[in-house]
């Protein structure tokens, strides 16, 4: 009995260990099966969308609005039957997967959202502010993990808002040293930046309290999600 079983873990750690090698090195089959499992993930009602919602809400999204990152349209969900569906007049999606356009348009209309949407398939890095200052709100959630360089993101980010515009951003960090959740995500991390299309846990706040304290009043409220 004893010797089945670890013949089965040995079978299903070999099976897990393939799977990752193959999606390390096909970039493509790792992008579509992120896609698949986001949207997956977002069509579910989580605990974890009460902080979302409340943190676009608290924001305030209107006017001509910037997303870094929308994937399946994973926040349209919280502009449904909200100030947001008519205050939006443009929306502007960078998002470097193109396996997430169809999804995001499948999204906008599941939400009865009208607004104009552009997808813009580029790196956020790559964003070329034709119109600097030119955004009401640009959003960042659980983006700037997986981006190359979240400075110039960031940098971005500044280029594009409108003086008086907001950022809004919702990000999951590294922990504390000398923790057990630090501990648990340097043992998941490898694995998390292939299965997560590159992400990783950053010091979030300290990268952006370095790039916008000198000129914005930064609002950051930390909590363990559910």
């Amino acid at each position: 009995m004893i010797f089945s079983i670890t013949a089965l873990m040995s079978f299903a750690l070999s099976a897990v260990g393939i799977l990752l090698l193959v999606l390390n090195n096909n970039q493509d089959l790792r992008s579509r099966s992120f896609a698949n499992f986001c949207a997956k993930q977002g069509f579910q009602t989580k605990p974890i969308d009460e902080f979302r919602c409340s943190i676009l809400e608290k924001g305030n999204v209107a006017g001509k609005v910037l997303e870094f990152g929308p994937g399946p349209g994973t926040n349209f969900k919280c502009f449904q039957n909200s100030t947001a569906a008519s205050a939006i007049q443009e929306y502007v999606a960078v998002e470097p997967n193109a396996h997430f356009q169809q999804l995001l348009n499948a999204e906008k209309k599941k939400r009865n959202l009208d607004f104009p949407l552009e997808f813009v398939g580029i790196k956020g890095e790559d964003v070329d502010i034709s119109e600097e200052g030119s955004f009401d709100v640009v959003i960042a959630t659980h983006v700037l993990c997986s981006v190359e360089s979240p400075e110039v993101v960031l940098a971005n980010v500044d280029r594009a808002l409108k003086p008086g515009g907001t950022f809004i951003f919702f990000e999951h960090v590294i922990a504390e040293p000398q923790t057990n959740m630090r501990y648990l995500q340097n043992l998941m991390a490898p694995i998390l930046y292939i299965v997560g299309n590159g992400c990783r846990f950053l010091e979030t706040e300290k990268i952006l309290r370095r790039q916008f304290a000198d000129r914005f009043e930064i609002d950051v409220t930390p909590f363990y999600a559910p």
